[in-house]
């Protein structure tokens, strides 16, 4: 009986794989924005018994057409846009909150609300909150939906300004990237010496 001995790669599979990781890391595309217009990736949120569609947007030139959720990378202006997924349900209005986190010590006092959006009707679409934002943090959008019966059901859902994810996520995998080549260079330089 013939056993098969698992040995340490050789040079040319190490460096095969190497080349493999990295056009696999080069190729993929970044998942930081829920990136596109077609909202597959979109947020959402139920209320009560109704699904909304939360999207995000920015309006800098390299985040033009792209739409978020819970993390919004860039300071300045944000809209955020709620609807429900399915239209007529009995639902007439929403009302929209936006707060900053601004106390850690007291959790039921954490937030600050610094916008409030008037009742809007939703029954037939769309509504939307925004304003310009100039300090990174923690926020929550609170949601108000208030159906036909006046009866009011609430939700909330917290996000992040001013913090670039996707970068922060692209330069730990490159610091890992280098530090794994550095380890198998190192490796065979030990094993040829």
């Amino acid at each position: 009986m013939r056993r098969l001995i698992i040995t340490r790669p050789s040079k040319a599979c190490r460096a095969r794989l190497l080349i493999i990781a990295l056009f696999s890391v080069m190729i993929n595309q970044p998942a930081s924005a829920h990136n596109g217009v077609d909202h597959n990736n979109s947020c959402f949120l139920t209320v009560g018994d109704t699904r909304l569609r939360i999207s995000g947007y920015q309006f800098q030139p390299e985040l033009e057409g792209k739409h978020f959720c819970h993390f919004f990378p860039e300071l300045g202006q944000i809209v955020l846009a709620v609807e429900p997924l399915e239209e007529g349900r009995g639902k007439s209005a929403v009302a929209l909150e936006l707060a900053a986190l601004t106390a850690w010590s007291s959790p039921g006092q954490a937030f600050t609300v610094i916008k409030r959006q008037a009742e809007q009707p939703i029954d037939t679409g769309l509504a939307s909150i925004s304003q310009t934002i100039a300090q990174r943090g923690i926020y929550k959008l609170n949601i108000d939906l208030k159906d036909d019966f006046g009866n009011r059901r609430q939700q909330s859902m917290v996000f992040l300004v001013g913090i670039p994810v996707t970068k922060i996520l692209v330069m730990i995998a490159g610091g890992l990237l280098v530090f794994i080549v550095g380890f198998a260079g190192l490796s065979g330089l030990k094993k040829e010496g």
